[in-house]
């Protein structure tokens, strides 16, 4: 093996097999050092995918690396255009439309999206975010690629069917994150982009589901290959580059060597090699000068594939889809497709919310270096501390707003009742950022030691109330509208809908993995 491909190994960041367990360790792992470790399942932990019989570790890697493969945000559009073959197909087209896609949809369970139902049990809404429709989409290199499972891209797309608001988060690959037990073997922790090899898409979903705080009802996994190949099929897609490109240190496509990649400022016609080049460059200076890129080919892939000439263009339409067959697999159900794309074609792309958990800027919720924990190599944690993601589930809540919450808009209160200082103050700054109606903390009158919520409205709130009570984990009592106090101004506040009084048993600190 020549020299180039022994250091290339030494820096990868993906799990290696080995023949040995390693040492058992707590279930948590000390702030101080590194931890690769075996844990007793339980019953329940064991049904988890069961990967290879070898573990895996990290090898250490001795100065940052910047994530390979963000060109696969694009996977969202292109997905969801399979279904348009469907839907204008017939007799053998048809046919052949219906084997490619049934070799991509209906992958595993799935939890399935509340939202896409005509009708469910408001009850079943998980928590804030659970209004919405959820989909992580993972871009791995594939077959040819070292390491062809690793998840090199990581996004979550959040849409909302009754107002067709869109949102989108890049999650980077090097979140360091706790990967729990599958099958025979126990907890371990390591990179995020590990999870996908661990116990594939669903599994990574549970993982990635712990960090952001909502739930992800779907995945889409697509490699390199078959977006190169959905580009040609349309005939190319057209992109305004803003600024010339000149990336030295672009891979070859065997990922063995270093080819280099330019590319002029200006209106430019892509194939689907310029295309994943531009998407997955990283001669730029943050990782939202790379998402903008990668937005723009997200906007250009979707307009193109929604064309008339090509909708109505057989070849151009069998040939997406059948590019796809092998290089995408999805646990969404066609009918569910088929709603996702009457939902997809309303969204205007110049609205859909483009968001990346990073650490460029003072304001980011992360942050990153090579000794945060010893011999784990460069790694990401939240500021707030490593598995602590209680800011990163305010973040997401903020930008996947729930649609019910917003059009209920309950007046809530919160009093604190525990006896903590600020309590009440940190809780309304939580439950604002998800978009709830929120009047300003005060004191309850009493002690409380258990947390308390309040039906003022009649029961006429009722999305609200099952996502508080499934936050606060407390049932609400309906109560008669309270009498208000006057203000320091002498006028009358207006009553709560909902108020809620936290106890002494409530805890700031219960979204952590």
């Amino acid at each position: 093996m020549d020299t180039f491909h022994v250091n290339r190994r030494r820096q990868l960041d993906g799990p290696q097999p080995r023949n040995r367990l390693v040492r058992p360790v707590p279930d948590a792992p000390a702030p101080d050092r590194v931890v690769a470790s075996t844990v007793e399942l339980s019953e329940n932990e064991s049904t988890l995918p069961v990967v290879d019989d070898k573990l895996f570790e990290y090898r250490r890697r001795h100065k940052p690396k910047k994530l390979q493969g963000k060109g696969w945000k694009i996977a969202k559009w292109v997905v969801l255009v399979l279904l348009v073959g469907g839907l204008v197909a017939g007799g053998w087209f048809g046919w052949r439309a219906w084997q490619a896609t049934k070799n991509i949809f209906g992958n595993g369970g799935g939890s399935g999206a509340l939202a896409l139902q005509d009708s469910f049990d408001l009850t079943q809404l998980k928590g804030e975010g659970d209004g919405r429709v959820n989909i992580l989409l993972l871009g791995i290199g594939g077959e040819g690629h070292e390491g062809p499972n690793l998840s090199d891209t990581i996004m979550v797309v959040s849409i909302d069917p009754k107002t067709k608001n869109t949102a989108m988060l890049s999650i980077p690959r090097d979140l360091y994150v706790k990967l729990p037990g599958v099958g025979q073997y126990g907890t371990q922790y390591g990179k995020v982009n590990a999870a996908n090899v661990y116990g594939g898409a669903e599994y990574a979903a549970k993982v990635i589901q712990t960090v952001i705080g909502v739930p992800l009802h779907y995945y889409v996994v697509m490699d390199f290959s078959g977006f190169k190949q959905a580009v040609d099929a349309v005939g190319g897609i057209d992109i305004d580059v803003p600024e010339a490109i000149n990336d030295p240190d672009y891979p070859c496509d065997n990922g063995r060597s270093v080819c280099g990649f330019k590319l002029a400022a200006g209106k430019q016609h892509m194939n689907g090699t310029i295309a994943l080049k531009y998407a997955r460059s990283r001669k730029s200076t943050s990782d939202f000068d790379r998402a903008a890129r990668q937005q723009q080919v997200i906007g250009a892939l979707r307009d193109k594939s929604l064309q008339l000439s090509t909708l109505t263009n057989p070849v151009k339409l069998i040939g997406l889809i059948e590019a796809l067959g092998t290089h995408v697999k999805s646990n969404l159900q066609t009918n569910e497709i088929k709603k996702l794309a009457a939902i997809a074609k309303d969204v205007d792309m110049s609205k859909v919310s483009k968001e990346v958990l990073d650490t460029d800027r003072p304001e980011s919720l992360l942050q990153g270096g090579v000794n945060i924990i010893p011999e784990a190599g460069y790694i990401e944690v939240p500021k707030l501390g490593t598995f602590s993601y209680g800011d990163i589930h305010d973040y997401v809540k903020n930008i996947f707003a729930d649609g019910y919450i917003l059009e209920e808009n309950a007046i809530v209160e919160v009093q604190n009742g525990s006896g903590i200082p600020g309590l009440a103050g940190a809780v309304t700054k939580s439950l604002k950022s998800a978009h709830y109606n929120l009047t300003n903390a005060s004191n309850a009158n009493d002690y409380f030691a258990k947390t308390v919520i309040y039906d003022y409205s009649g029961g006429k709130m009722p999305y609200t109330l099952n996502y508080l009570e499934n936050r606060f984990n407390v049932k609400a009592q309906s109560a008669s509208v309270p009498v208000m106090s006057p203000a320091a101004d002498g006028s009358i506040p207006s009553a709560p809908q909902i108020r809620i009084i936290l106890g002494s048993d409530y805890s700031t600190n219960a979204s952590t993995n």
